[in-house]
């Protein structure tokens, strides 16, 4: 099921693995080392973290071979930290984990993400928080309802944040960037504010989204040639 969508999000240059969170688990998910700073989380995020950097393994086997046995660390403030001559992107949410790796002669930066179509009450507490109303309108335009108009939004930012992570270096706010342009499985976003020198205010940026059941994924990619973001597809 998640794999003929994911495909449509990414393009082939990208190794994927992902996991239905809904079904047994293989073993191996178990024994993936936690940070110690998710010593003591409830088990259900204990669970979504092994569950991420097993598909990352995964992924990067599928991409080269010659990294069997390589893991992902950890950053500082948590993010990945991938082994050289790799970039990728891990996302886990509600009954779903996957990741997404390429090699840095093909990719300067992606990032993915999988969110769960919101719900009226969610809706209420994060709208204002992640979206201008504008943005909204486009999803609409684009023949998506509210929610899905809305959580399309969400996971978009949130799969541009992973991605221009690696190139501005700094994490920054939903309203930093906006969504722009909805078309049928694309999307198109612009920076409001200079995030770096390499990431400067009215950067464009495109990514695509694939909406399936009661998910929406969204995944950016910047090619290697690219100087900028703006030259990202």
């Amino acid at each position: 099921m998640f794999p003929q969508v994911h495909e449509r999000v990414l393009p082939s240059c990208v190794s994927q693995h992902r996991l239905d969170l809904r079904r047994p688990l293989p073993p191996e998910v178990s024994l993936v080392a936690l940070p110690a700073s998710l010593a003591r989380a409830v088990p259900h995020r204990q669970m979504q973290f092994r569950a991420g950097r097993y598909c990352a393994t995964k992924a990067m086997l599928r991409l080269d071979p010659s990294l069997a046995g390589r893991g992902v660390g950890r950053r500082a403030d948590g993010a990945p930290l991938w082994p050289e001559g790799v970039v990728g992107s891990i996302t886990h949410t509600e009954g779903v984990a996957a990741a997404a790796v390429a090699s840095t002669s093909d990719v300067m930066a992606l990032g993915i993400d999988t969110e769960r179509i919101m719900s009226d009450s969610q809706a209420r507490e994060v709208s204002r928080l992640v979206a201008w109303p504008v943005e909204l309108v486009h999803g609409c335009s684009a023949g998506m309802t509210r929610l899905e108009a809305l959580t399309l939004v969400f996971s978009a930012k949130e799969s541009i944040f992973k991605c221009l992570y690696r190139v501005v270096g700094r994490r920054f706010d939903f309203h930093d960037v906006r969504i722009v342009h909805v078309d049928a499985g694309t999307f198109t976003a612009r920076v409001v504010c200079t995030l770096s020198d390499s990431c400067r205010v009215n950067t464009t940026l495109h990514g695509r989204f694939a909406c399936e059941s009661s998910w929406i994924h969204t995944g950016v990619v910047l090619a290697a040639n690219a100087s900028e973001p703006s030259a990202g597809s």
